[in-house]
């Protein structure tokens, strides 16, 4: 035995012994050998790094929340997301209801779609993310511009937690199981608000109740309307004005009582299914037109539906009253802040999607009755320009009685009310239009 150790000693260190072409080839895997254990050495404090980073069962906090929000592609952030997710979470989008809790099986595409979404490049574009509030944390990983490795896993994580704050846990976060258990307690409220508000339009030509206390007690027990996050138990004047039901307590928001009604089904027809009808302000959750569940946000406006078109200048009109007094509307500075806020959100905002989402309506409606390409003809474009002024003048009728109710008749009678019906009326002209 010794004397086979010596000799095979005796080859290592005279390495011409070899054949020259198994001497070259000896070399070669001892090089690339050596590069490997290198790299692997080098990769696995960073791949240990890594692991840390990544999303577990307990950081996705609302699963169900994050697959409707994927579900509603007209949010940048949620439509690139979503384009980039695997087959597999492609059918789970397209086969989720947006009511009951995920399985287990969909939960867990989603998380490993979310961790290989971490491990690939970055998520970050400056317009895709122009509307969401970044922390100071997230902005400053975007300042060091990551190309790769653990310093790139941690932006992606921390860009996907601004995005969709109650759905992910950032890394700081620590998770509660008492909110887990509050919050599907309320979730389960909202099913059966949901269930209370089908059984009651079914008896009553499809017409929404006034208030969610209509519901009760033929529809829904009363209990149902109780948050158990409310500590107040539902009394009334909590929520915001004019808002609290008048029957019940209750700690829901209904977004289609009658202050509201109107607003909101204009607002329907611009967002649609995704519209919030019922809102809970305790755990940010909404129920919507379509009766899907998910949480608030700061993707788009319509997660907090408060934020959007009048019931948004109804908010201004409130922090007005609040901080100055109603009297302070009355002065030329409380006017100059309902103008801006007015032309803000109704002229340049709320008016300009409307039209659009009409022009969507009609053209849909023709198509389905005259053909794709009829209002591409000569007698289509005739008869669309003949039926603008009419519309038009329906639409100003509509938006006005909004604005006398959010602002006040003497608001429009003002030179700055008067402005904003001036610019209301150029907005809606049968020239503007046929350009829209």
């Amino acid at each position: 035995m010794l004397k086979m150790i010596r000799k095979s000693r005796t080859i290592v260190a005279q390495p011409s012994v070899l054949r020259p072409g198994l001497h070259k080839l000896t070399v070669y895997a001892i090089a690339l050998l050596t590069t490997l254990f290198m790299t692997m050495v080098t990769q696995l404090p960073l791949q240990a790094g890594t692991d840390q980073l990544l999303f577990d069962r307990a950081a996705v906090k609302d699963p169900g929340s994050l697959i409707v929000k994927l579900q509603d592609t007209r949010a940048p952030v949620s439509e690139f997301i979503a384009s980039q997710l695997s087959e597999d979470m492609q059918w789970v989008l397209f086969g989720y209801n947006g009511v009951s809790t995920p399985s287990p099986q969909q939960q867990e595409v989603l998380l490993s779609d979310l961790n290989r979404l971490l491990q690939g490049d970055s998520l970050y574009d400056a317009q895709r993310f122009a509307n969401i509030e970044l922390s100071e944390q997230t902005q400053a990983r975007i300042a060091e511009n990551p190309k790769g490795g653990e310093a790139l896993v941690r932006l992606n994580r921390c860009l996907l937690a601004d995005v969709y704050p109650y759905e992910l846990a950032s890394l700081s976060a620590q998770p509660s199981t008492e909110v887990s258990k509050g919050i599907e307690t309320c979730r389960e409220n909202l099913r059966k608000i949901k269930r209370a508000l089908d059984e009651y339009r079914a008896a009553n030509a499809d017409a929404y109740p006034q208030w969610l206390s209509d519901l009760s007690p033929k529809y829904l027990d009363a209990k149902a309307l109780l948050c158990p996050a409310d500590p107040t138990a539902g009394v009334p004047g909590v929520l915001t004005e004019d808002a609290s039901d008048p029957t019940l307590p209750c700690s829901y928001l209904y977004e289609i009582r009658p202050s509201e009604k109107e607003a909101q089904q204009m607002l329907w027809t611009q967002e649609g299914d995704m519209t919030p009808i019922v809102r809970c302000e305790h755990y940010r959750l909404n129920l919507s037109l379509g009766g899907k569940l998910y949480r608030n946000g700061p993707q788009r406006d319509i997660y907090n539906s408060n934020k959007t078109g009048f019931s948004a200048l109804a908010d201004v009109v409130r922090d007005l009253h609040t901080q100055h007094g109603k009297a302070f509307l009355k002065t030329q500075a409380g006017r100059q802040h309902l103008k801006q806020a007015t032309e803000k959100l109704i002229i340049k905002q709320f008016v300009p999607k409307m039209l659009g989402a009409l022009e969507k309506e009609i053209a849909s409606q023709v198509e389905a009755q005259l053909g794709k390409d009829f209002l591409k003809t000569p007698m289509g474009m005739d008869i669309f320009k003949q039926a603008l002024p009419q519309v038009g003048s329906q639409i100003k009728e509509q938006l006005q009685v909004q604005l006398e109710s959010q602002l006040g008749a003497e608001f429009l009678k003002s030179e700055e009310g008067r402005d904003i019906l001036e610019q209301l009326s150029v907005l809606l002209s049968a020239d503007v239009l046929s350009v829209h």
